[in-house]
């Protein structure tokens, strides 16, 4: 996953947190989100799960979009799944953006 990735995922996360008044949030890095992510599960569980799921989504388009040996092997499939995974990515991006405008949080 790229670092540009990493950083838009960990900005929603922090915008979250910073809304839900958990402390010290911007010190988390991408690596120990999930600290992040269940202190985060504490104060809106709707809020958990909709982060998760978009975090779970990129991860899963990158692993898709960086295998090589399907893509080598059997590119007609690897590129049906990468289609799909998009779609995911964007779905669980617009709920967010959704949930985002929904609780008020600032941009």
């Amino acid at each position: 996953m790229t670092d540009k990735t990493k950083k838009q995922l960990m900005q929603y996360l922090h915008k979250l947190a910073e809304h839900y008044q958990i402390p010290n949030a911007t010190l988390v890095s991408f690596k120990k989100r999930n600290l992040l992510l269940e202190l985060l599960s504490t104060k809106d569980e709707t809020a958990f799960e909709i982060m998760k799921d978009v975090i779970e989504s990129a991860m899963i388009l990158d692993r898709i979009q960086n295998d090589t040996e399907k893509q080598t092997k059997k590119p007609e499939h690897w590129n049906e799944e990468v289609d799909i995974a998009k779609k995911v990515v964007s779905f669980t991006q617009e709920k967010l953006n959704a949930f985002i405008k929904s609780e008020g949080i600032s941009n």
